[in-house]
């Protein structure tokens, strides 16, 4: 009996079958199992090693397993962000090479400086996101320390070799918008300051913006290039506040008396000119 009330749960909770029957966990778990440490138990990484660690973490699972059973309320529990001290269980700093992939990255030092650890810049090795196989690093931690203020910014301190030319496709200056509105931290991997890159472009628009006529005149321009708009306005929040309008079937005929109570409302999306050649057509004085 001591075995079936003991053993089994404390072998239960180093399984990952457990940890993926919670409902909060299942897409951990998921992502878990397509990544390089899918055979890596869960444990492994976000149990701190030791065996005071191991004890507290089976204790409090023995009481969830028979709490869920009994039915009656759950100890509290939190994951723990895995720790360097788990990495290194696994990887040794002296066979991590200080030179991969045309980087210069030295990993001891990063490691016992200002507390960084593995997973700060190894955050998807064991979750990637989908389509992703999460062995990647993206420069959004470097730039935290290597910046004009802290740590050398000179790109050819850590890349031994200079990017391709072609880093971008040819057409990023009319795409780029949009693939910076869906992952701007990718945009900020090389280019570190989004108000000392971005915006001396972005806070000028293009002289038509100008004009005094581009709302009414933007939509030729929209149709004929739709992600020259979305590279800065948003679709659904930008776009929407005046294209979301739907006029009824019968507004031809009702909109005049609409028309004259609040003039300003139709001038918000219609020239003035719109008007007066549509009732010129009809042979209607325009009441604006």
């Amino acid at each position: 009996m001591v075995v079936v009330l003991v053993v089994i749960p404390v072998w239960a909770t180093d399984t990952p079958s457990y940890c993926r029957s919670c409902k909060a966990t299942k897409p951990a778990g998921l992502a878990w199992e397509q990544s390089t440490h899918a055979k890596v138990s869960c444990v492994q990484c976000h149990v701190p090693p030791g065996w005071s660690n191991a004890v507290k973490w089976r204790s409090r699972e023995w009481l969830n397993i028979w709490a869920d059973y009994l039915n009656v309320p759950r100890v509290p529990s939190k994951g723990s962000r895995p720790g360097s001290e788990n990495c290194l269980t696994c990887h040794s700093l002296n066979d991590i090479p200080g030179r991969s992939g045309g980087i210069r990255m030295p990993h001891r030092v990063h490691v016992d400086l200002r507390d960084l650890t593995c997973a700060d810049c190894h955050n998807q090795v064991a979750h990637p996101k989908a389509g992703s196989s999460g062995t990647g690093v993206s420069m959004a931690v470097c730039s935290m320390c290597h910046n004009q203020d802290g740590a050398p910014a000179d790109c050819s301190f850590c890349h031994i070799t200079a990017p391709p030319k072609d880093v971008h496709p040819k057409d990023y200056l009319d795409t780029h918008g949009r693939q910076a509105l869906l992952d701007e931290a990718s945009c900020m991997r090389c280019h570190h300051s989004k108000a000392e890159f971005c915006d001396p472009c972005h806070e000028r628009p293009t002289p038509d913006h100008f004009s005094g006529t581009w709302r009414y005149t933007h939509g030729a321009t929209a149709k004929k290039d739709p992600i020259g708009c979305t590279g800065c306005h948003s679709k659904d929040t930008f776009c929407e506040q005046c294209h979301r309008v739907r006029h009824p079937d019968d507004w031809l005929r009702t909109h005049g008396g609409i028309a004259r109570e609040s003039a300003g409302a139709c001038l918000v999306c219609h020239p003035q000119g719109m008007c007066e050649r549509c009732h010129a057509q009809r042979g209607v004085k325009v009441g604006l």
